[in-house]
């Protein structure tokens, strides 16, 4: 992890906390709610201002805000919130406001930070592109211009949509897509049918450009490889085949025609050369779907696609959370803290074979996403969040009267074991992703 990921990181969390109690601040003080200070980042300072009775700050470490709805006692160094112009003494609808305010700015956030990057690097409009002959796509009613509504039955806001649900289904399903005819207007409805074939295969997947070392980047390995004995890893490079380079325009034709017998796989793993002997597995495979889409034109688009991203971005977040508690999914690979987003912007800004331009976009995809996730985060019930906040307001709403205070210090301290334990957790399935 190079220090220059690790400076990009730390910013870019900090910008993003930043700019979300900027938006508690403004909202407050467009509701005439009384505000002591605001501090951008933490730590020491180094400017500081007074305007209007607010004390401003600018500090040193960039790692979050602080916004201070309370004066403190100069005696005792407690808060006091016996002014009615305290947040705390506030009209119900004010507080939920300021408590959404948070959240909101950082959706905002967001879908500025998409707009700027898919009006700079280009994006994908959910319509189908050219239609190749011999494609599931080609075998239907689908046209070019057509656009895709629903993916077995679930709306699609855009192509992160589109790969997720297409990710989860194997290419030998059949799949159901609901269109929009780009001739007449129509809603219609096609099966996608794959043309089964079986035929051996390494049980891999990999980039399709070669790697620095001319060799494959394996990204996910079957179970069933080498007849259910994995022998090959993610990230290996794999060299040759036979001793036939992976360059080879005739490799596939190999492994296909070895009929189950042993073969010889030169390949790198962990900067180490090795050799390993394994068996080609018989696989099913289908003709391609043929789902290819159209390069996203105009203002209009753009910014459509901008606000419907963070949109997808939460739907897919609640899905993968959903798959946690049925035990689809390993709870690590869905929760990630400080540094697994420092692992990835790493990838990113480190990769060898990728130039600065591609490295901005991705980049900025992160940072638009992260913003989303943040908002989507703190709308979480869980004490000490603006959620719970949120929750307790509405429920005070309800009621028709405040909680006591020893309901709240009893939230609170449960809030706190909650966030302590958030963080922990985060931070072992960093270690596990890591280490794996």
């Amino acid at each position: 992890m190079s220090p220059l990921s690790i400076v990009i990181c730390i910013l870019g969390l900090g910008i993003l906390a930043a700019v979300h109690e900027i938006g508690h601040f403004l909202v407050a003080r467009l509701l005439k709610i009384k505000v002591y200070e605001l501090s951008v980042f933490v730590g020491p300072k180094l400017f500081s201002w007074k305007r209007k009775d607010i004390e401003y700050y600018i500090r040193l470490i960039p790692l979050g805000a602080y916004v201070r709805f309370s004066e403190i006692d100069e005696e005792t160094g407690e808060l006091k919130d016996d002014n009615p112009e305290n947040l705390i003494n506030q009209a119900r609808w004010k507080r939920l406001l300021v408590s959404l305010a948070g959240p909101a700015m950082n959706v905002i956030l967001g879908i500025i930070i998409f707009m700027i990057c898919f009006s700079k690097f280009g994006f994908l409009e959910l319509k189908q592109d050219v239609v190749v002959p011999g494609t599931q796509v080609a075998s239907t009613q689908i046209e070019e211009g057509d656009t895709i509504l629903k993916f077995n039955g679930q709306m699609v806001f855009c192509q992160m949509d589109l790969s997720y649900y297409l990710g989860k289904v194997s290419n030998v399903d059949e799949i159901t897509l609901e269109m929009k005819s780009a001739r007449t207007g129509e809603k219609y409805e096609v099966i996608l049918v794959p043309e089964i074939t079986e035929q051996y295969m390494l049980g891999i997947t990999h980039y399709a450009e070669l790697d620095q070392n001319q060799g494959w980047t394996i990204t996910s390995v079957d179970p069933s490889q080498n007849e259910g004995n994995p022998v090959l890893k993610e990230k290996d490079s794999v060299l040759s085949v036979n001793d036939v380079p992976v360059s080879d325009p005739g490799i596939s034709e190999l492994v296909r025609n070895s009929k189950g017998e042993p073969l010889t796989i030169r390949l790198i793993r962990n900067g180490e050369e090795i050799t390993v002997t394994m068996r080609a597995t018989m696989i099913k495979s289908s003709n391609l779907r043929g789902i290819y889409l159209k390069d996203g034109k105009g203002f209009i688009s753009c910014l459509r696609e901008a606000v419907v991203f963070p949109i997808s971005f939460i739907r897919i977040s609640i899905d993968a959370l959903a798959q946690v508690f049925t035990g689809n999914v390993p709870a690590y690979d869905v929760v990630s803290g400080p540094v697994g987003i420092a692992s990835v912007v790493s990838d990113v800004v480190d990769a060898p074979d990728a130039d600065n331009s591609e490295k901005i976009e991705m980049l900025l995809i992160l940072l638009g996403g992260i913003s989303v996730g943040l908002a989507f985060t703190n709308m979480l019930p869980i004490p000490g969040l603006d959620g719970n906040a949120i929750v307790l307001t509405v429920v005070e709403m309800i009621r028709g009267k405040k909680l006591s205070r020893k309901s709240e210090q009893i939230i609170n301290v449960i809030g706190f074991i909650m966030i302590i334990g958030l963080v922990i957790f985060a931070l072992v399935s960093d270690i596990i992703r890591l280490s794996r």
